[in-house]
Formats: C-alpha cells, structure tokens, sequence
C-alpha cells in the first residue's frame, strides 16, 4: 500500500481532515475496486468460456439463455463503455440477473438438502438387500470413532469432526432431547443481530426440508416431480426394486443440481464482477495508479472471450491469450491487501460519518461503494443491503417465538412422514447445532447410546460402513 493511502486512512481514523479525506477515500476505493473486479472478470470469464466449451450440451435452456444475455451487457456496457441511460438500463438488467441467479440457486439448495435426506434413508436401506454383515463391537466401534475425533488438539477441528459422526450414527434420542438441543443452539443468538438468528434458522429449516421457495416447483419442475416420487415411497416396507427405483431418481436429481449449481454460480461470480464495473467505472480513473498495462490485459482478454462467445466460436487457449494472463499475474492480490485496509476506513465512514458524507453530497458514492464491497466479498449471494445498519437484536421474546414456530412446523413434518424420514431430518439437523458436548465423556457416552440403542442391523451396518469410510479418507 502506498504512503497517501495509508495517510488517508489513518487521517479518517483520527478524524483529521474528514472533508478532504473522505472524498479521497472513496476516489481511491472506487478506482481500486474498478480494476479489481476488471482483473476477476477476465480470469472468471475465461474459467466460464473453458466450462462452456467443454459442458454446453449439458446445460439447461435457461442456463444458455442468461449465459447470452450476460455476454451482449458485457459487450455493449464494459467492452462498448455506454454511459448515460444505457449504462442505468444496463444496471437494473444486471441486477435482475443477479437476482435471478440468486433465486436459482436458493431453489438448489432447498433440493439439495431434501434429497439429502433421502440419500441418508436409502444409504441405510441398501443393507437390506446384502447378504454378509459385519459382527460390530459397540464398545471398540466407539473407541475407533473417539480416536478419529481426538487425533488433534485443534478445537475447530475437533468440533467439526463430532458433527460430522453425530450426522452418520443412529438417531436414538427422544424428541423432547432434540427440541431442547435446537433451542439450546438458538439460545446462543441471544443479543445478536437478528440477521445472523435468521440466517441460522434458514439453514436449520432447509437441512429440515421445512424451507420450499415460491418457485421451486416452477424453475425446476423436474426435480419437484422426483422430490414427489420419493415422499411416496414406502421405505420401511420396500423391496430391492422400488429401491433401486429410488436410487436411480435420486441420482438423476443429484446430477440435475451438480450441473446446474456449477453453472450458476460461475455466472454469479461473473455477474457480479460486471455489476462491480457498471457501478464503479463512473468514478474510476481520478487517481493516478500503476496499473495501466493490466488493464490493457484485462481489456484484451474480454474482447476476446467475448468475440467468440457472441459469434458461438469454440477454440484453444492461444499463446497470446497465456501472455495477456501475464500481464494481470499478482495484481489481484496486491489490491486486495490495499482494498481491505480501505474498507475498514470505509467501514468507519458509514458507521461514524454518515451526516457528513451527505453534506459532501456523496452519499450515492458511498452506497455504490458498500454495494460493491458486498459485490466482491466471498459471499457471492449476499444481500446488497447488508451494510445497512440496524439497531435490531435477538432478546427472548424473539427467540421463544422462533422455537415455537420451529418445533411445530418439525411436528408437522414427523407426523406426516414415517420414522426413517423423521429420523433423517433429526440427523441432518442436530449436526448443523454447534456442539453440545462439554467433555470427552460426554461424546463417549452420546456415540455408545447411539449404536447400542440401535437394534436395527442394517442401520447398523450401514452407519459402520459410512463411518469407517469418512474415517479412512
């Protein structure tokens, strides 16, 4: 980081100067953002091209359709530079691409965690169609599995490891245990923001198959029709055919979501690389900086990439396109390190300068510069209004009444699905509770509970197998 960066990041810290700094600040921060994004699009993009080159026979009709409609904004508003209503109107389509995406792949996630549950039913009925079983020790299987949890001191480690046995073994607790466990672990947002409780709960309800969107049906009718299919299955009564009958639906649907998944969320990181562009790009170039010959790079390589996507042309990676690649090699990392010591003074801004920012009249600026920051974060779906702030915590009062809405939609769902559907959901929930556990007893003593309450020997052998595996990797 340059010494005037590091000057005016410093001067906003102390409140030195703020109506010459902050303007500065956000000059600095929008050029820096602006080739930023540009270096990730062209490495992003020409990842996409590869992908597209090799996969396009497989990707949906909607897929391609956004996939187009991507390249023609890239090649009139970042290529072509329209300024004015064409770079507005160029924004709310980006935008409603993006939330397009996002809404794609919430109904993926939503499947993904539904079928889940079903491959955690027929994993364990597959054993009933096995001739030879093991001859399992409870006591020494408890041992193998402890020794494979506490072959580390490292805590995070050790945490992440119980979940993931406590996810495999038998569910043999009651469901008042399971109820106090999940309010235990809503409890712990007690005094938070209440977005992080909500976010929690979003995860807690999909891994539930509690949480459907309003278009699941509609954007992927087919993964709905196979979601169908297995809700009717009589698991407990069923025979090698309708078994192998489910597997073969589950595993159509687990491709479905693979490719799709893969395809949107290239087109996020892509997405939201241009919509970094379309925000920033009015105020970039300020400030004097280095970086001209990678943005010459940049540029080339997304004329090219796409040229041959708007005249559907397929090729090689050239010599030439390699040397374009070496033009940009490190800058994305040095101006990383630079954009997040400036958004913690961005940070500072937005928390403690507000007024002043709006009698600067650059609170726009300031808005397209939080967007942006969210746009490249590592949360490629993350909310654009985040940064927002909000005086809104979890107390009691929230909590009690989350819980309760909880276990009654739980109940509903025990009550209208059969043991092994209830017993998956319980499993594919209570691994995703921080641990609970406050010794090493304490975990000896849950895991024997759970294989020797276990009467069920294809269960058994089944959990043994799938444990034995994950511990061999």
């Amino acid at each position: 980081m340059d010494k005037n960066l590091k000057h005016i990041s410093k001067a906003i810290r102390e409140g030195n100067l703020l109506e010459v700094n902050i303007p500065q600040l956000f000059n600095q921060l929008a050029d820096q953002y602006n080739v930023y994004s540009g270096v990730r699009l062209a490495m992003h993009y020409f990842a996409f091209y590869e992908t597209y080159c090799d996969d396009e026979n497989t990707w949906s009709k909607e897929a391609l359709e956004i996939t187009a409609k991507l390249n023609k904004i890239i090649q009139s508003n970042i290529l072509g530079n329209q300024i004015g209503t064409g770079r507005e109107e160029a924004i709310k389509a980006i935008d409603f691409i993006r939330k397009d995406i996002t809404q794609r792949m919430e109904a993926l996630t939503a499947y993904t965690d539904i079928f889940q549950t079903y491959e955690y039913i027929l994993n364990r009925q597959e054993y009933r169609f096995k001739e030879e079983f093991s001859v399992i020790d409870d006591e020494e299987f408890t041992k193998e599995i402890l020794r494979y949890i506490f072959d580390t001191e490292d805590n995070v480690i050790i945490n992440e490891k119980i979940k993931e046995m406590i996810g495999q073994l038998p569910v043999r607790i009651t469901k008042q245990k399971y109820f106090e466990l999940l309010k235990g672990s809503i409890h712990v947002y007690l005094g938070a923001d209440v977005s992080s409780l909500d976010s929690y709960l979003y995860m807690l309800k999909t891994s539930a198959m509690l949480y459907q969107t309003a278009t699941m049906e509609s954007l992927y009718p087919n993964l709905w029709e196979k979601k169908e299919r297995l809700s009717q299955v009589d698991y407990k009564n069923m025979t090698k055919e309708v078994f192998d009958q489910a597997l073969t639906t589950l595993q159509a649907a687990a491709l479905t979501i693979e490719i799709e998944s893969i395809v949107y969320y290239s087109l996020q990181e892509i997405v939201n690389e241009v919509y970094s562009q379309l925000l920033c790009s009015p105020y970039a170039g300020m400030v004097p900086n280095d970086t001209e010959k990678a943005e010459k790079a940049v540029h080339a390589i997304l004329v090219e990439i796409n040229n041959y996507f708007i005249n559907n042309e397929k090729h090689e990676v050239s010599e030439e396109q390699l040397e374009m690649f070496r033009d940009i090699e490190g800058v994305q990392e040095e101006l990383a390190y630079d954009i997040s010591i400036l958004e913690d003074t961005l940070y500072e801004v937005n928390t403690n300068h507000r007024k002043l920012t709006e009698s600067l009249m650059l609170e726009h600026l300031l808005q397209v510069l939080l967007y942006t920051k969210n746009l490249l974060s590592y949360s490629l779906f993350i909310d654009l209004e985040e940064d927002k702030l909000s005086e809104t915590v979890v107390d009691e009062a929230r909590i009690e009444k989350e819980m309760q809405v909880l276990e009654e939609e739980l109940l509903t769902l025990f009550k209208d699905h059969d043991r092994l559907i209830s017993r998956a959901v319980m499993a594919n929930t209570i691994n995703k509770i921080p641990v609970f556990f406050i010794s090493h007893k304490e975990v000896m003593d849950y895991v024997l509970y759970s294989l020797e309450r276990c009467t069920d020997l294809y269960e058994k052998e089944a959990c043994y197998e799938i444990i034995n595996q994950i511990m061999s990797d």
